[in-house]
């Protein structure tokens, strides 16, 4: 059986921990960036106002709509030519793609996906808006 997690307590005083974390080696600037990132973020607002490309490994990049949850993806396949550069865009739950295609050069491929992620979350803000209202 799982158990519950307790509420966040971030309005009331950050109680600060030590963590010894593995990671390898190539990996270790990305984690501290990441850390950095955390103690910068204001309690309660939001994590970042504007979405970016984040290195997920040598070979691939996300962005994530803070918002939904929508992601874009930009994967180097090795391909010669015009698919070279795999972009896609999952729904926040990750059930099925919204968007996908090849590009030759990394710079379009994340235009396109960006473009495209942008444009479903617009559609899912409006749709979530007519449900709210007929509530």
């Amino acid at each position: 059986m799982s158990e519950r997690r307790p509420p966040s307590r971030a309005s009331q005083g950050a109680v600060l921990r030590r963590v010894t974390v593995r990671v390898p080696e190539g990996r270790v600037e990305d984690l501290r960036r990441f850390a950095r990132e955390l103690r910068t973020r204001q309690p309660g607002g939001p994590a970042n106002t504007a979405p970016r490309w984040r290195r997920v490994s040598p070979s691939a990049e996300l962005l994530v709509d803070p918002e939904c949850q929508a992601r874009g993806i930009i994967k180097d396949i090795r391909a010669r030519g015009t698919d070279r550069f795999h972009w896609s865009v999952l729904a926040p739950d990750q059930s099925h793609t919204v968007a996908a295609g090849h590009t030759g050069r990394i710079a379009r491929g994340r235009w396109l996906a960006e473009t495209t992620l942008r444009a479903f979350v617009e559609d899912w803000r409006n749709q979530s808006g007519r449900q709210n209202g007929d509530d």
